[in-house]
């Protein structure tokens, strides 16, 4: 009988020891961490910066065949507001690359914007798109021009988000009294996958998304993701650029890949703890828990015999 509960406690201290391998640290889940950070209780002095970095955020220019918004403030009645007119009667022209998926709530319908085949609950489905104006846009020609009732075409391509503003506050003063021109990006989107809580493709309003608004949009990455190692692939010029992205370094915030870019792809890995806690550690459990019940049964087998 010792030698049966030696045997049975090994196995145990094997399945042990598995379990503990399996799980994951809190210097693995941190974000932003740099070896100077305060140790665990250190007081910091408030409102005093610790570190600057120098960021990439390149201001984003226009593309051609990109989806714009366009609006218009001015004193000038809203009725002589010729190019919101056009707008409307041009109809829905946004290229649709997301859903709303909704779940029945009721007598009606609770309504978020997510990415394409990010989760629901079970039984849930496609719910009918909702549109509004924020929906809808002027997409460029495929050589960067806007074209516009009484001002014609106008090129953007090239151009940032102020500077297209400026322009065409420029072509309207003609027509509208100290016009205000208020232009959004509506197709930037970008796709996460691997291991995050809500993988899929997003729409961003915002040209300076970054790698952590990615991140949020996505509810997270899962505990077991490798945050050393979130892969950016960035489509430029003919060319698919990739860069690596450690979150756990504080010094991320200056990297090249930190700020996104239209139609980027973020593809976030496993940890090696995530096969050893789904698979490597019920497999081991059942293995052990099968030896030691047949080990068990010889022993008394043999006791009985002897």
């Amino acid at each position: 009988m010792k030698k049966e509960m030696l045997i049975r406690n090994l196995l145990y201290i094997i399945v042990i020891g598995i379990f503990f391998s399996s799980c994951v640290p809190n210097r693995d889940i941190v974000y932003l961490q740099h070896p100077n950070d305060p140790e665990k209780g250190e007081v910091m002095e408030s409102d005093s910066i610790i570190r600057t970095y120098q960021t990439y955020n390149k201001a984003y220019e226009l593309q051609p065949e990109d989806i714009i918004s366009l609006r218009i403030a001015s004193l000038t009645p809203a009725e002589f507001d010729f190019v919101k007119k056009y707008e409307e009667q041009l109809g829905i022209i946004r290229r649709l690359n997301q859903y709303n998926q909704g779940n029945a709530s009721g007598g009606g319908q609770n309504m978020r914007m997510q990415g394409v085949g990010g989760g629901g609950e079970e039984g849930s489905g496609l719910a009918p798109i909702m549109l509004d104006r924020q929906q809808t846009g002027f997409v460029l020609d495929r050589e960067g021009y806007l074209e516009l009732p009484e001002i014609g075409r106008v090129q953007l391509s090239g151009l940032s988000l102020p500077e297209a503003e400026d322009l065409i506050k420029e072509k309207l003063k003609n027509y509208f009294e100290t016009p205000v021109i208020r232009i959004q990006l509506l197709s930037f989107h970008f796709t996460i996958l691997g291991e995050v809580n809500n993988e899929g493709r997003y729409t961003s309003f915002d040209p300076e998304t970054n790698v952590i608004d990615a991140i949020s949009l996505a509810e997270n990455l899962t505990d077991f993701a490798d945050r050393t190692r979130l892969k950016v692939v960035r489509f430029e010029e003919g060319e698919a650029k990739v860069y690596y992205i450690n979150t756990l370094r504080e010094d991320m915030l200056a990297q090249k890949g930190f700020y996104l870019q239209p139609n980027d792809l973020i593809v976030v890995p496993p940890l090696r703890a995530r096969q050893t806690r789904n698979y490597l550690l019920p497999a081991t459990s059942t293995i052990v828990g099968v030896a030691a019940s047949t080990l068990s049964l010889v022993l008394i087998i043999l006791n009985q015999t002897n």
